[in-house]
């Protein structure tokens, strides 16, 4: 259902293999169970002694991992609820000894990124019609659906994580805030093969309201959700914004 995200730094630990698990990265390990009803897919923070070590010896220190898939499973069903954009059901989400657990269904079908370039005119122009509902829905509040700044990752990894954690926004703000899914990529947009329709969007960690500049069009190629090969960088524009919404 999901690619398990790569640490922006290859990780030297390598985790235990455990029944159904799927993968681990830096901040998440990921599950799959099937059943006769098609499975579910699960994902959950986690714990300190599953941190990683990257190339330069370094912890990598999850960010804010409880507080990204709480907002995810908020915003799931809150996009369920108020539009009729495809999204996983989510089946629970719980806390239990240190860990936050988020349990879909699993979704059928592939990774836009997985199809023929041929292929993927259709399903843009789907999703762009899915794009313009959520940026339709706009707020007065600018942030996560829990209150926690659940930044896009390409912004918050140029914020130190202590400033992250605290971070809260004016009430009167000089911009016009828009529900953003913060992670658009092909790899998060799941489509059936045969009729190329989009079943599910998924990876909602870092949706919430913000200016519409966040929710940049990296699904109009394959790559993450950030800049790559000479694309301009706007994480710098980003920063602006922030220290302009952002509470003293």
């Amino acid at each position: 259902m999901s690619d398990p995200k790569a640490s922006p730094e290859p990780a030297r630990k390598t985790a235990k293999e455990e029944p159904g698990m799927l993968g681990i990265n830096h901040e998440k390990k990921y599950y799959s169970i099937d059943n006769s009803e098609g499975g579910v897919f699960i994902k959950r923070s986690i714990v300190r002694d599953e941190w990683m070590i990257n190339i330069r010896g370094d912890t990598v220190v999850p960010c804010m991992p409880l507080e990204r898939l709480k907002n995810e499973a908020a915003a799931i069903e809150y996009v369920r609820t108020h539009t009729d954009i495809p999204v996983p059901t989510v089946r629970c989400a719980f806390q239990d000894r240190g860990c936050y657990y988020v349990v879909t269904d699993m979704v059928p079908g592939i990774c836009m990124a997985d199809l023929p370039e041929e292929n993927k005119a259709t399903v843009t122009a789907e999703l762009e019609r899915h794009i313009a509902v959520l940026h339709g829905i706009t707020s007065t509040a600018m942030g996560g659906f829990l209150g926690a700044a659940c930044l896009p990752m390409r912004v918050a990894r140029a914020v130190p994580l202590a400033e992250l954690e605290k971070m809260r926004f004016l009430d009167a703000l000089p911009h016009e805030l828009v529900l953003c899914h913060g992670d658009l990529s092909q790899h998060n947009v799941i489509v059936d093969e045969k009729t190329l329709k989009i079943n599910a969007i998924i990876d909602w960690e870092y949706a919430g309201f913000y200016p519409k500049e966040f929710d940049a069009a990296f699904y109009k190629r394959v790559g993450p959700s950030a800049a790559i090969d000479g694309e301009e960088n706007d994480v710098p524009r980003l920063l602006e914004i922030l220290e302009e919404c952002a509470r003293k």
